[in-house]
């Protein structure tokens, strides 16, 4: 092997190392202290930890066995630390793992401590599931007439990440299975009329994809991801079950429903399986002719959101931001050239050859379509008025822009590096170039 060759060859290995190095990178492991039964991941497991949102309070982990990330709230999982140290801390939870508790009374009180007169975190209700993570020594609870309370204290977690201690007298242990199902344990019956009270109210809400929530709270619609159409329609009504997202349309007719475990629901005769978190959330699960398993969340949304009414809001607020750059002749640079907007949703761009081939592709026309595909979070919109997209007529891949527009100029500042997460961008790129046009 000759020396150049043994240079290719040398850094060919360095740079597969780098590349399967940064395939590796985390912020360490950590085990999974509740179910996620959507993805059949059991409390118990150490998984991969990418990186930690505190913006939305999530962790981003690897799902085991497969090439997909997940967010997982940040209760759900222990801190994030080197694999043989979670593997060791791991022990811990091992004797009530996959171990969760109904609440017998209306009232029960999670304790700071294990001692009866410690500090109140947090108050129970009665059926409200609880995970057990593990025992531990604590004072006996005496009884008005000097005998012991029979049980042991209990450290758990609630379904809204607090963690305490209780006294398992009044706790009703069972085990579940991957799917959330109950596999044994003792099993606490529901008040019937209660157990129907919260079936019919699941059965008769209106249910959306659980990321409309977010675009909801924020008062930023993304018109890729939000239908007025997509929704879970338990099938009440018409008793026809069916799943509308991303325009893929999945229904079945349905004799009933039928109660499997706790929060765990069959339509029967059909390839659907409901899981109740509470009454404003549930997991629906389908599988399809292929026996592969889809799972979705589904939300139920306040009433004063009217979908169809946002959506129609939202194109007018985009046509109308459109319009802006439309009555303008033309906007030139002595550097970019003359840019016109021919119509609401196309252009004209000449003498651009300052941008390409680094912004703009050699092969583009100096037309195309042009629109507000993407949105900008609310950080960036104190910098500018929103985001273009251009598609160039010749080019295989669309051109971002941030923008901002004022009376006498246009600014147009390279998005190509910026972050875009679910249509938002959310960052800027290092170092961008900024393009100045004037009327």
């Amino acid at each position: 092997m000759n020396f150049k060759r043994r240079f290719f060859f040398i850094a060919a290995i360095f740079l597969c190392v780098i590349s399967l190095e940064s395939c590796r990178r985390s912020i360490g492991y950590s085990i999974l202290l509740w179910d996620i039964p959507e993805k059949n991941l059991q409390d118990g497991q150490i998984v991969k930890v990418h990186f930690k949102s505190n913006i939305g309070h999530v962790y981003i982990i690897a799902l085991p066995g497969t090439n997909e990330n997940y967010e997982v709230p940040i209760w759900q999982l222990t801190n994030p630390q080197p694999k043989k140290k979670a593997e060791t801390d791991a022990t811990r939870y091992k004797e009530f793992q996959h171990q969760y508790a109904r609440i017998k009374i209306d009232g029960l009180p999670v304790r700071a401590e294990a001692v009866n007169t410690s500090k109140q975190v947090y108050r129970l209700h009665k059926n409200e599931t609880v995970k057990i993570l593990y025992k531990g020594r604590g004072q006996d609870v005496i009884m008005t007439d000097g005998s012991k309370l029979e049980g042991e204290w209990l450290c758990v977690l609630t379904d809204g990440g607090t963690e305490g201690w209780c006294f398992s007298h009044n706790l009703a242990l069972f085990t579940t299975g991957a799917g959330g199902e109950i596999v044994s344990g003792e099993i606490v019956e529901n008040n019937s009329e209660e157990e129907d009270a919260l079936l019919n109210q699941v059965l008769d809400a209106k249910w959306y994809p659980e990321s409309y929530t977010q675009m909801l709270a924020e008062n930023i619609i993304d018109l890729q991801t939000i239908k007025a159409n997509a929704a879970f329609d338990p099938g009440a009504q018409s008793g026809t079950i069916s799943i509308n997202v991303n325009d893929r349309i999945r229904s079945a007719k349905f004799d009933g429903v039928k109660k499997i475990s706790d929060k765990f629901y069959d339509f029967t005769g059909t390839p659907f399986q409901m899981i109740v978190n509470n009454a404003d959330k549930i997991v629906v699960n389908y599988t399809g002719t292929e026996n592969k398993p889809e799972s979705y969340t589904f939300v139920t949304i306040d009433s004063d959101y009217n979908i169809p009414r946002l959506i129609k809001a939202e194109q007018e607020r985009r046509s109308n931001e459109m319009q802006k750059l439309y009555n303008v002749d033309s906007f030139t640079s002595k550097n970019f050239g003359t840019l016109t907007f021919t119509d609401l949703d196309s252009f004209t761009w000449s003498k651009f050859s300052a941008l390409v081939p680094n912004i703009i592709s050699k092969r583009s026309r100096g037309k195309g379509s042009v629109s507000i595909k993407y949105l900008i979070s609310k950080n960036l919109l104190q910098r500018f008025d929103g985001m273009l997209t251009f598609n160039f007529e010749g080019a295989e891949s669309e051109v971002n822009f941030f923008y901002k527009h004022s009376n006498n100029s246009l600014e147009l500042e390279d998005a190509s590096e910026a972050t875009i997460k679910n249509n938002i961008a959310i960052s800027r790129g290092k170092n961008p170039t900024v393009l100045t046009f004037e009327k």
